[in-house]
């Protein structure tokens, strides 16, 4: 009996130390602001629908409220919560909670207040890289889609 409860402790100990709590990735989120992480997350996907507005030759009014669809739909319709929730478990399970603690730290130092409010531009201008890149290559693409297509029938 006396073997049982050792063994449970020690596993009980080793599980609390492996795994993050739900508590300290919710003050890590709220000191890396996650909310306008989420939203910076989004704008730097803005590109995309230049893309689209070149794609379908739409005038800059058009553009426009081609772009506020978007921004309404992930304001209004985008449930918040459960995109929170579901990312607060993804670090509980990649992190332990000293690793979470570490991280916290960083974030409340200078460079990590930085490199918070440098994110979401970087994001941005990092998606407009790729994007850029991905269009310049545009035919390769096409031409090795080109026989996959074929043989299906696909034009």
């Amino acid at each position: 009996m006396k073997k049982f409860l050792i063994l449970s402790f020690i596993f009980l100990f080793l599980a609390t130390n492996c795994y993050s709590s739900n508590e300290s990735v919710e003050e890590m989120f709220q000191i890396m602001e996650m909310d306008k992480q989420l939203n910076g997350g989004f704008e730097a996907m803005l590109p995309v629908i230049d893309q689209m507005a070149n794609r379908f030759k739409l005038e800059v009014e058009e553009k426009e409220q081609l772009t506020n669809i978007y921004r309404a739909w992930f304001h209004e319709d985008i449930d918040r919560t459960i995109v929170m929730n579901k990312m607060k478990e993804l670090y509980v399970n990649a992190f332990s909670e000293k690793e979470i603690q570490e991280i916290t730290k960083f974030y409340q130092t200078p460079v990590g207040q930085k490199f918070l409010k440098q994110s979401p531009e970087l994001m941005k201008l990092g998606a407009q890289i790729g994007m850029t890149e991905a269009q310049s290559k545009q035919t390769q693409l096409l031409n090795r889609l080109q026989p996959f297509l074929e043989k299906r029938g696909i034009k």
